[in-house]
């Protein structure tokens, strides 16, 4: 029989088994619609949590982690229109971004989606996803809702990189604009448009 777990503090049932009861169904149901295995749905569920708790420690400069990495992603977009060249792509980056601002708002990103935020043609990044899939750095599934949809979602490992991405970019910026930044990143200085440019939610 399963252990009854109790409150430390005053030793009342965490979990009625009406409670557990209910658990396992829902596992179970949700196992089955996206035909996997139970133990896999919990191993989502505590990637969720973790990532949820995260979310709301994670603040770069006054800024959420996701929405500075967003801004990071319009930022990059915006290359070509200032230099006046269509000449900078970089689908895949732009996609991971892409991928860890929707993670980290709850959200989830659709293939086609992902391609029309892209900035690149559908078919160079419908290619681009699957090079990315094919690396192991996204997961896509199909929807058991849609059959012509699938969702897409980067890796955990991923998303820690691109986390760590982002505060030393952060930190970058902090130190350009800053006279006491060190003498070798101070040495191109950021204006107060570059800096309102960037953190601006425009």
């Amino acid at each position: 029989m399963m252990a009854q777990l109790r409150s430390p503090s005053n030793g009342e049932l965490l979990f009625s088994p009406d409670d557990i009861s209910r658990l396992f169904r829902l596992v179970s149901e949700i196992a089955d619609r996206r035909d996997i295995e139970p133990s896999e749905v919990i191993e989502r569920l505590e990637l969720r949590l973790a990532a949820a708790t995260a979310r709301s420690e994670q603040v770069v400069n006054g800024i959420r982690l996701g929405e500075y990495v967003e801004r990071m992603r319009k930022l990059r977009l915006k290359r070509n229109d200032v230099i006046g060249a269509e000449m900078f792509r970089d689908p895949a980056w732009d996609m991971l971004l892409d991928l860890f601002a929707s993670h980290e708002r709850g959200e989830r990103v659709s293939a086609i989606a992902l391609s029309l935020s892209s900035g690149v043609p559908q078919s160079t990044a419908l290619r681009t996803i699957q090079r990315l899939e094919e690396k192991g750095l996204i997961v896509r599934e199909g929807d058991p809702d849609d059959l012509r949809r699938s969702w897409v979602r980067a890796t955990p490992e991923v998303l820690s990189g691109i986390a760590t991405m982002a505060g030393l970019f952060a930190e970058a910026v902090t130190a350009s604009a800053s006279p006491q930044g060190p003498a070798m990143v101070n040495s191109v200085q950021l204006t107060g448009r570059d800096l309102n440019l960037f953190f601006s939610s425009d």
